[in-house]
């Protein structure tokens, strides 16, 4: 998963900063998502609103993260960047690299 962060993105900072930046940025309720786009063998970064706007066809979500009010409303309101931020110190990498895995052909490099 690292590897292909680093080959996608350039570093891990700069795909925290993308990826914090999606998800603070999505208006209203829904995710910040990672995925996995065959046709391009790319990891990409988009917003996911209201359940089905800005996503990309034949993606495969590798990681979500949730800005619907209902996840993090009781312990931090209205401060989202504040939960956004503190969403990487419980992502799972190890099942995120799992799924990674799993989305990609077995001959293909990252």
């Amino acid at each position: 998963m690292a590897k292909a962060i680093d080959t996608n993105f350039g570093s891990y900072e700069k795909f925290r900063a993308q990826l914090m930046a999606a998800t603070i940025a999505t208006e209203a309720s829904g995710w910040g998502v990672v995925g996995y786009l065959p046709s391009t063998g790319k990891l990409m970064v988009l917003q996911c609103e209201n359940h089905q706007k800005l996503t990309a066809w034949g993606i495969q979500p590798i990681l979500v993260l949730d800005v619907f009010e209902h996840a993090y409303y009781l312990k931090y309101q209205n401060r989202r960047n504040e939960y956004v931020t503190q969403l990487f110190s419980i992502i799972n990498w190890d099942n995120a690299a799992m799924r990674l895995q799993a989305a990609m052909p077995s001959r293909a490099t990252v």
